[in-house]
């Protein structure tokens, strides 16, 4: 399914509509796992102020403020958890990092010690997926909805295409989660291979 999403009609939802889609069923999950898969390697993030700094040399000041979110994070993840909910994601890794993947997996190390549930496969392990093309990023919330995320030629989040018939979301769910089990968790990934790397060039 993954293979064949970006043919699929769904309903296309800009920025705000996406936003406000998500929020809302986020927020109304119960007893249900929200899925993820990453595979792109570079994004642009002009609304993360961590990211900016990252991106404009001041890296010391950027990792000092992905720490600041760890309270908040903490009470998300586990008043989540409390209600039957994990947040589950599997990011595809290639090397060498870009700069941005580098920044991201700082972020995301700092979320898995939160409480997401986070692994890392190589391009290989999605490699049977892609004759056809690179797989999108995709989001899957409980058994209701897949978001098949956009972004526009910079790497800015654009919106989404948003898929709500459930064997959609269940074959996507199915194959995302047959990634995360053979994939490696970021907690013993990111010490060994992250955190001794500097920072990429440009």
């Amino acid at each position: 399914m993954l293979d064949v999403l970006t043919d699929l009609r769904g309903d296309l939802l800009g920025l705000d509509a996406y936003d406000e889609d998500f929020a809302r069923r986020f927020g109304a999950l119960r007893g249900a796992d929200a899925w993820k898969l990453e595979r792109l390697q570079d994004f642009h993030e002009p609304e993360n102020p961590s990211w900016m700094r990252y991106r404009s040399g001041e890296v010391h000041e950027s990792l000092r403020m992905l720490e600041e979110d760890r309270t908040g994070l903490v009470e998300m993840f586990s008043g989540l958890e409390r209600e039957g909910t994990r947040v589950l994601r599997v990011r595809v890794v290639e090397w060498p990092l870009t700069p941005y993947l580098h920044w991201e997996l700082h972020s995301l190390h700092v979320r898995a010690q939160c409480g997401e549930h986070i692994r890392v496969v190589g391009p290989e392990a999605v490699a049977h997926l892609e004759g056809r093309g690179v797989v999108p990023e995709v989001l899957t919330l409980g058994d209701e909805v897949t978001y098949r995320i956009r972004y526009d030629e910079r790497g800015v989040l654009a919106g989404s295409v948003r898929h709500t018939d459930p064997g959609v979301t269940a074959r996507c769910r199915e194959e995302i989660a047959a990634l995360y089990r053979g994939a490696e968790p970021l907690e013993s990934y990111f010490p060994r291979e992250v955190a001794p790397a500097g920072m990429p060039r440009a």
